[in-house]
């Protein structure tokens, strides 16, 4: 009987430290990666100029502007980002809201 009660106490501290655990995490924000900090070195303002959506399933969230860049991430039709920077010749710097991150969209593929 003992070692029951010991195994119980111990299970739900254990349970405790662990939604503890979980709590403060979700709190702290999360640590932005180089990669993502090199990108937002290329805008001058974090203040979106204009809002967006992802048109088409999968648009590649790409780490600089050209198709032969890396995909950062795919994004779902309707995704809503803010355009930060558009260069004019089919590309835009963008944040995606719903995942916190920076990349570059083809202009084409968004409205």
């Amino acid at each position: 009987m003992k070692k029951r009660l010991v195994s119980l106490v111990f299970g739900v501290t254990l349970l405790a430290v662990l939604a503890f655990a979980a709590t403060a995490l979700a709190q702290q924000p999360m640590a932005m990666s180089s990669q993502q900090q090199a990108i937002l070195a290329e805008t001058s303002t974090l203040t979106p100029q204009r809002t967006a959506a992802a048109g088409f399933t999968d648009l590649p969230l790409r780490n600089c502007e050209g198709l032969y860049c890396g995909v950062l991430a795919k994004l779902p039709i309707g995704t809503q980002v803010g355009i930060l920077v558009n260069d004019l010749e089919g590309w835009a710097l963008v944040h995606v809201p719903s995942i916190n991150m920076y990349g570059w969209v083809n202009t084409n593929n968004i409205f």
